[in-house]
């Protein structure tokens, strides 16, 4: 497969913004799990599954 600089500089720029919600999604998740609240932790799941 041969791809522009413009095809592979879009490719990186769309795995960094998957990579970036990822880490955003998984920090709710540690803050969420700290309070220890399971309707937060119910809430989050519910959010999650959604996007």
């Amino acid at each position: 497969m041969t791809y522009t600089l413009a095809q592979a500089h879009a490719f990186l720029e769309a795995d960094g913004q998957i990579e970036r919600q990822q880490l955003a999604q998984l920090l709710g998740i540690h803050a969420v799990a700290a309070q220890g609240e399971k309707r937060g932790i119910e809430q989050l799941q519910r959010n999650l599954l959604k996007g």
